[in-house]
């Protein structure tokens, strides 16, 4: 029985004319009936508090008895599911972060829970060691639903074309084309590698030939698409309808340079790999996120780890998962940052995240972000941490932390994924070392820059 990864695979290298023949299933069925069924329930307008509460009532009983983690947990406690009568009787309950996961994912899983059912997702990090986790497959078409009930707020619907400028493998790039059709998300993928004043043009070209009224990008990709239009004098021959941004961390000003170039709506939502909270940006003040309650639970804490129930005070936004039946996570650490704008409406300010916008400098005046670089696999399994260092421009060197197991294969590997992402503009090198270098305050920065 073929589960979603091993779909995913099969859509990602099937020919072109399987993709297009995929896509033309109608939206709604292809999607499955979990999507149709959240689809319809997103369109109701149920008391957010009383689910909420139903809801982690629903998530502790399920882990309580299919998780020998959280059993332990309970048992610990001395306390079980029907003791949680708040959404604050949750403080009790310790935290969990990636490093937990790793070390007891075999009890935090939930036993006998069907593999064909279930799909592996993994994760980046501050470690070179990807997070690795089970979800049910039905979170998938809750993911769906959640993200095109937001994209709707614009006016996008998936009959619509969209841009995105994201990650992706962009080695094959040919007669100048930096973009490749996507059928099923209905997309022109364009290249956020190549984007520098040589290039421009073709981008500006196709854009104004397709007329696609809607973005779906890194903050970094859509800020270097315009720096570069304007230091070339170019522009789109029609309006722009949305922009919606992804991924990595921005700034008001961020929002505001981009809204006034294009003339249009730009928004965004916080969410994550781990899918446990969903918080569209306010797409007026742009100042500040809106937690959906029906996704699942999130929590500010402090440093001290207390929960946090007063605005402008500092925590990290850990979150407890709804309908993931292969594997609850409950209250995990996300490693992002905020604060309560408004905490009786759930409404945090902008987030500060783990990743760094810092950027490498490639030729031709690429300005690669790190999201933009992160990879989403286990070639650095082998590495116990690894961190990027450029001192000339087009050159950068990997230092890493290396496991026992790691070899020439690995290495290889790695720098095999490195070219198919910028190949074309830095030249990438491997060196081994027995640490990599901290800030002054003992933080773990994955680059680090000496280009005067």
């Amino acid at each position: 029985m073929l589960n979603l990864n091993h779909l995913k695979n099969l859509y990602t290298n099937s020919p072109e004319w399987v993709k297009n023949l995929y896509a033309s299933i109608p939206y709604d069925i292809r999607n499955g009936k979990e999507y149709r069924k959240w689809k319809t329930f997103l369109e109701k307008n149920l008391n957010k508090e009383e689910y909420q509460l139903l809801k982690l009532k629903e998530t502790l009983l399920y882990a309580y008895e299919n998780s020998d983690y959280y059993k332990k947990v309970f048992q610990n406690l001395d306390c079980n599911p029907l003791d949680v009568n708040t959404v604050q009787d949750l403080n009790k309950f310790p935290l969990i972060d990636k490093d937990i996961v790793r070390e007891n994912y075999d009890d935090i899983k939930v036993k006998n829970y069907p593999r064909k059912d279930s799909f592996f997702v993994t994760t980046g990090g501050s470690t070179g060691e990807p997070m690795k986790f089970l979800q049910s497959k039905n979170v998938w078409g809750k993911e769906v639903a959640f993200v095109n009930n937001y994209f709707k707020s614009l006016g996008y619907t998936p009959k619509d074309l969209k841009a995105s400028f994201r990650g992706g493998e962009f080695d094959k790039i040919k007669n100048n084309q930096f973009w490749k059709r996507n059928p099923i998300n209905n997309e022109l993928h364009f290249s956020p590698f190549h984007i520098n004043s040589d290039n421009i043009h073709y981008y500006v070209e196709e854009l104004n030939r397709t007329k696609v009224k809607f973005f779906h990008t890194y903050p970094s990709g859509i800020i270097a698409l315009i720096d570069n239009m304007k230091n070339e004098d170019l522009k789109l021959n029609y309006q722009v309808q949305g922009i919606f941004l992804i991924s990595e961390n921005f700034t008001k000003n961020d929002i505001n340079y981009i809204k006034d170039y294009f003339d249009c709506e730009v928004s965004a939502f916080f969410g994550h790999s781990e899918r446990l909270i969903f918080a569209p940006l306010n797409t007026i003040s742009h100042d500040s996120y809106q937690i959906n309650q029906y996704y699942g639970l999130a929590e500010l804490i402090s440093e001290s780890k207390k929960l946090i129930i007063t605005e402008g005070i500092k925590g990290e936004l850990v979150g407890t998962s709804f309908d993931n039946y292969a594997m609850p996570l409950i209250r995990y650490r996300t490693g992002d940052y905020s604060s309560y704008q408004d905490y009786r409406k759930q409404k945090i300010n902008l987030i500060e995240g783990r990743w760094d916008n810092d950027y490498i400098s490639g030729k031709n005046g690429l300005q690669l972000t790190l999201t933009a670089l992160n990879m989403h696999s286990n070639i650095f399994k082998n590495c116990m941490n690894f961190q990027f260092f450029q001192k000339e421009v087009g050159k950068v060197e990997l230092l890493i932390v290396p496991k026992k197991e790691f070899n020439e294969n690995d290495k290889y590997n790695i720098i095999q994924a490195l070219n198919k992402k910028a190949g074309h503009a830095i030249k990438f090198t491997i060196k081994t070392v027995s640490s990599v270098q901290l800030t002054k305050r003992g933080k773990m920065k994955k680059l680090i820059k000496e280009i005067e």
